[in-house]
């Protein structure tokens, strides 16, 4: 591992507690591809093929998650040290972004077609601490975390932060958002944030793309925590009538209009009782009562919408997370709820989540859209029966 100084910090400028703060920082460009691809999961992903959409001008969900927390973290006065891979694991973003105080590690095993997998997240991680990492944060999803809970060193000699950029983020490591990451950087510096061992926990995606959850709690990782600006992970339990649901669709649902039944049991168990033989973690579509689409991509939705014309999309909140849009449903791209408008949006809630949420999170990766669809929203969660919930952006801190 060779390490070098893109520039001399000023050390005058290094006195307070925020300038001191030592921050290694990674991303996963992998991360979150999977989504608007319609798989379950990001893991099986090659590099090349990463590669190769850059080159044909993609923005990696990934990059724009990072480039989002580096900014805010700017925003809120942070100019301590922050050391990343060079190249796309980060060092390219803080050099364009303007950090002054860097350090690049030039990584042993070399990118491959300028991409990294899960050996470079590895090899980093496992010499941050002689870097002198004093807080670690990855942009990825629950299979980055668990490259870093089994690269980490015996004992978590620093805690760790995930800003949440995959397919699957089941794990309680992430913030809410990239804005919610860099505030907890900022309440941790201050000595305002608590510290506490979190659940690593991932999914099996071959079984996903069967049909099944097959949930595995890898470990736990030390963790920044803060109220709010944290995510939940998720629940396992799964126990609750949905009659009530499925019988109240029936009776709203216009033959002659196109939906798109979001994922999870929730629907997926409403869609059986509706004699529709729905994919369990996919996005299907409805035009007359009958299937015309499983296991949706973005791209298949969108050829859906010119045949159908605009949707409306059914979902439900992700397990515990409390996440509505923006996780495990991104073959939903932001263009594709425009279409359906926020009017035709339904949500549909267990009794059991009902009784404990209020309040729901989106995080589309369009912070304009996600504040645009903030507001109070009417989900079902029986025969006739709603509760009002309120729709917030993930990222906000306030």
């Amino acid at each position: 591992m060779e390490i070098y100084i893109d520039r001399e910090p000023d050390q005058a400028k290094l006195g307070r507690s925020w300038s001191k703060l030592k921050l290694c920082f990674l991303v996963n460009p992998v991360a979150g591809l999977g989504g608007p691809l319609g798989l379950k999961g990001s893991d099986s992903i090659d590099p090349g093929e990463v590669a190769r959409r850059l080159g044909a001008g993609m923005v990696l969900p990934s990059i724009s998650r990072a480039s989002r927390f580096l900014s805010e973290l700017l925003s809120l006065g942070f100019d301590g040290l922050t050391i990343s891979p060079e190249g796309i694991m980060g060092g390219d973003l803080l050099l364009s972004i303007g950090y002054r105080y860097i350090e690049l590690v030039k990584l042993e095993k070399p990118y491959i077609d300028g991409i990294s997998t899960r050996e470079h997240t590895i090899e980093f991680v496992r010499n941050a601490a002689k870097l002198g990492c004093e807080v670690l944060v990855f942009v990825g999803g629950d299979g980055t975390a668990r490259d870093v809970y089994h690269a980490m060193p015996l004992g978590s000699p620093f805690p760790v932060l995930g800003v949440p950029a995959g397919v699957k983020v089941y794990s309680g490591v992430f913030a809410t958002g990239p804005e919610s990451a860099a505030y907890l950087i900022k309440l941790y510096s201050e000595g305002l944030a608590r510290i506490e061992y979190r659940p690593v926990i991932d999914a099996d995606e071959d079984m996903m793309r069967q049909g099944y959850l097959k949930l595995a709690r890898v470990g736990e990782l030390l963790t920044l925590t803060s109220g709010a600006l944290t995510q939940d992970s998720k629940e396992t339990g799964y126990g609750y009538s949905v009659e009530g649901i499925a019988a109240y669709l029936r009776e709203i649902i216009d033959p002659q209009r196109l939906y798109l039944l979001g994922p999870g049991r929730t629907i997926a168990e409403i869609a059986r009782i509706l004699g529709i033989a729905k994919t369990v973690f996919g996005v299907d579509a409805l035009y007359g009562w009958r299937l015309v689409g499983t296991d949706l991509d973005s791209e298949s939705i969108e050829k859906l919408i010119q045949i159908y014309g605009d949707p409306v999309i059914i979902v439900t909140p992700i397990g515990g997370t409390g996440f509505l849009l923006g996780r495990g449903n991104q073959q939903i791209t932001p263009e594709i709820i425009r279409r359906a408008g926020k009017n035709n949006i339904i949500i549909v809630m267990s009794p059991e989540k009902a009784n404990r949420m209020n309040t729901l999170l989106v995080d589309t990766g369009d912070k304009k859209l996600d504040e645009d669809l903030e507001g109070y929203y009417r989900a079902i969660v029986g025969y006739r029966e709603e509760k009002v919930v309120k729709i917030k952006a993930s990222w906000k801190t306030g």
